[in-house]
């Protein structure tokens, strides 16, 4: 058997609080080796050398007799806690014997909805806190919490909820912060009086330390109250476990409470270990969760960034892209435009051919006209002078230079020779 020289004083309270029916149900034992269970407030003693045991239970199932579910959980562990029960051997594996305790607290509630139809569909929560020796070995299974509060290492939580929040907290998906206040923060995943198997509870243990305050809460407690608020009531009632609990309570109450509540308290005056000496680790869980949410958030948001920049640089490279072809598409119909001044070129040409050609014609009439002055000298110059003047300005404009050329040609055939 494991002995030690730690004292502790404990305190507790369980009622209905927020609703009108009571479904929580606990049980404290500040000595497990006389086989008579109960406490005395605040009463400082020696922890004996089976230890100490706090139960906290939270009954679920409503009109279906969720406080008998609870009942059954907390009197199925009074019966494997006894005396006679808590050998050598047991002491030696604590976990494994709170493991086997809890899943024989889910069996009998099962047994006891199978010959009961009308409490069918019952279940229950369930924390316990075995002090043994310089240890605390701590079960769970469901949402209902172990705390342990130190001057010098805060506030820890030394169970991990089995709820649906719980896993999108340690999956990254959520921060602590968030999971307060998260309208599914109800669900639980793992519970007794499951009817899809057995019980799968865990259990750790943890150095007890001078000074620790063990708190065992249903979430009536820690469903109201965040984690920040309980470290700083504990902090301010240190001294007495009944007003630290009062302190919890009314505080809970004060802020609106929804649910049963149950606070199960333990404080280590002396015998434990040196805490200066020690470094946080329950609560690393609830940190790195936190830690790894807040990193999963960040990459979210850099990605997000890095899509939008993507995003912009595709953009900008259809934008270019379109710009390139609207330029050679303008840069092509640039260079048919030319094809068509070429075609209007000609027909300058043609026209610049055809005036060429008048002022040919206009050439050859003009020495026509020489021509006919010439022989008019002799004949009639008038007559000839004004025939000539005439016959050139009545002369119709021709298309071809080929037509002008042979109107001409003949006009000058009509016109008398000089010789003649």
């Amino acid at each position: 058997m494991k002995t030690n020289n730690i004292l502790f004083r404990m305190a507790a309270r369980c009622e209905a609080a927020g609703r009108p029916n009571n479904e929580d149900n606990y049980q404290l034992d500040d000595n497990l080796s006389d086989n008579s269970w109960g406490f005395t407030a605040d009463a400082e003693v020696s922890l004996g050398e089976k230890g100490a045991l706090l139960v906290v239970c939270d009954g679920m199932g409503g009109m279906n007799a969720g406080e008998v579910a609870s009942d059954i959980a907390v009197k199925t562990i009074k019966e494997w806690f006894t005396t006679d029960k808590l050998t050598d051997a047991v002491v030696a594996a604590p976990c494994k014997y709170i493991t086997s305790a809890i899943v024989a607290a889910d069996a009998a509630i099962k047994a006891h909805s199978k010959t009961n139809p009308d409490t069918e569909g019952m279940g229950s929560t369930i924390v316990l806190a075995w002090l043994l020796g310089q240890k605390v070995y701590v079960g769970w299974c469901g949402d209902s919490r172990c705390y342990r509060f130190n001057p010098a290492l805060g506030l820890e939580r030394l169970s991990h909820d089995h709820s649906y929040v719980q896993e999108l907290v340690d999956a990254g998906k959520l921060t602590e912060e968030l999971a307060f206040d998260h309208p599914n923060n109800n669900i639980i995943t793992r519970s007794l009086g499951d009817p899809r198997g057995a019980a799968q509870p865990d259990c750790k243990e943890f150095d007890l330390y001078n000074q620790d305050i063990i708190l065992l809460c249903s979430d009536g407690l820690c469903g109201t109250l965040r984690d920040n608020e309980i470290a700083e009531l504990i902090k301010q009632h240190q001294t007495s476990m009944q007003e630290c609990r009062d302190a919890l309570w009314d505080a809970d109450e004060a802020a609106g409470w929804t649910d049963n509540t149950t606070i199960a308290l333990a404080q280590i005056i002396s015998g434990g270990k040196d805490a200066n000496a020690a470094t946080p680790t329950a609560n690393s869980n609830n940190e790195i969760s936190t830690s790894k949410a807040k990193l999963i958030a960040a990459n979210k948001r850099l990605k997000f960034i890095l899509s939008g920049v993507v995003f912009i640089i595709l953009l900008c490279a259809i934008v270019a892209t379109a710009y390139k072809y609207k330029v050679q598409i303008t840069s092509l119909f640039d260079k048919e435009e030319p094809a068509t001044e070429q075609v209007v070129d000609t027909d300058s040409s043609t026209e610049s051919v055809d005036t060429n050609s008048n002022e040919d014609s206009n050439n050859v009439d003009t020495d026509s006209e020489n021509n006919s002055e010439q022989s008019s000298t002799t004949s009639n110059p008038p007559a000839t002078d004004n025939n000539t003047t005439n016959s050139s300005e009545e002369i119709p404009e021709v298309e071809t230079l080929q037509e002008r050329t042979a109107q001409t040609i003949n006009d000058n055939s009509q016109q008398p020779s000089p010789q003649e």
